[in-house]
């Protein structure tokens, strides 16, 4: 079968599976009462079943499991960091199921990540056709740095744990992580499928395919209004798969920061001004930029259509851009785009008038 045919095979058998299973989820959920908690990033007040993340990661599965069926032929390394992807998650969802159905505490989830991480990249330290690893990055003067192994098992585990973190936490509104899932899937798919044009990844490109197949397949239901959400097994999972993608054929971090740089910097934003008040970080509040978005009375299909384009012309950028000066002068661009808006947002009101007293984290009263 012809690549275009497989890679479409690939995307529209995860797509299909995952709608079943997702309305499923949402029969089987509502017929048992495992409903969300309403909570400080709620937007809505409904109750809505959180139990999405095995329906997604079957349907990923699925389709992973037609590319063999139609004799998709890996490389020996390949097929092994695809065994240790597909553990992991199969293993981070039974852990975070429990979690949306009962309740975990932060630091168990966040040993959780971190194990199912090392469980990714920690074979490299033994077998280099095994681990999962960023063990070398491209910077603009520099050129190429290439990292020990303790140094890129390290480097690795905070890059897929801080993806997790990062869609779990931009979860706020209907549709809001899945589209933005989707964007970056659709960028990693054409960043393996057709580049580099002399040695295209075919076989890597199926990996967000499949993603972006089952991803889609859920938000058929999470669109506003959603009939479920992601719950952290879902969001979790997505991040595990994203950090994945993003390395497991070479690492392609300036591509998918850009697909994903608002989202992330906003993370971190939030962070960072939690900590500046004497807060939790892991402590849930409505200082994302959705929320402030949604406060100033901006419709949520507005605000997810808005933060995804945004991500998907930066994401069309990082493959158009010919050289890493240009993608980290864009990745600068993303953060300016975010400090700005967060400004604005914070000073103005919903007439459009500046807030008194209003004060933006790192700020000084007199």
């Amino acid at each position: 079968m012809d690549r275009p045919l497989i890679a479409a095979a690939t995307f529209v058998t995860a797509f299909a599976i995952s709608a079943v299973l997702v309305r499923q989820s949402i029969s089987f959920a509502r017929s048992r009462g495992l409903l969300d908690q309403v909570g400080p990033r709620r937007v809505i007040p409904n109750r809505l079943p959180r139990i999405a993340g095995p329906a997604i990661l079957g349907a990923f599965l699925a389709g992973l499991c037609v590319t063999s069926l139609l004799g998709v032929d890996r490389f020996a390394d390949e097929r092994n960091r695809l065994l240790l992807l597909v553990v992991a998650s199969i293993l981070l969802v039974g852990v975070m199921i429990v979690d949306d159905i009962r309740g975990i505490a932060p630091l168990p989830k966040l040993l959780v990540q971190i194990g199912v991480a090392l469980i990714v990249v920690a074979p490299y330290a033994f077998d280099r056709e095994w681990g999962i690893v960023i063990n070398q990055i491209n910077l603009p003067v520099q050129g190429t740095v290439r990292f020990g192994v303790i140094a890129a098992i390290v480097f690795s585990v905070f890059w897929i744990v801080g993806m997790m973190n990062t869609i779990n936490l931009i979860d706020g509104l209907d549709g809001l992580a899945g589209s933005l899932t989707l964007v970056a899937c659709a960028i990693l798919f054409l960043h393996t499928y057709f580049w580099p044009r002399d040695d295209p990844q075919f076989t890597i490109s199926l990996l967000p395919a499949a993603l972006g197949g089952a991803v889609l397949g859920f938000l058929i239901y999470n669109w506003h209004p959603a009939r479920i959400i992601l719950g952290d097994a879902g969001a979790y999972f997505l991040g595990l798969a994203l950090a994945v993608a993003a390395i497991i054929g070479g690492a392609k971090i300036a591509t998918t920061l850009l697909a994903l740089g608002l989202p992330i910097l906003d993370v971190a934003w939030v962070a960072i001004s939690r900590a500046q008040r004497g807060t939790s970080v892991v402590q849930a509040d409505r200082g994302h930029l959705h929320h402030r978005l949604l406060d100033l009375g901006w419709s949520q299909a507005r605000i997810v259509a808005s933060v995804a384009g945004a991500s998907l012309a930066f994401g069309i950028a990082s493959l158009l851009l010919p050289n890493r000066g240009l993608k980290l002068a864009a990745i600068a661009i993303v953060g300016l785009v975010l400090i700005g808006t967060v400004v604005i947002v914070a000073t103005v009101d919903e007439d459009g008038n500046r807030k008194l007293g209003t004060r933006l984290p790192g700020a000084r009263s007199r």
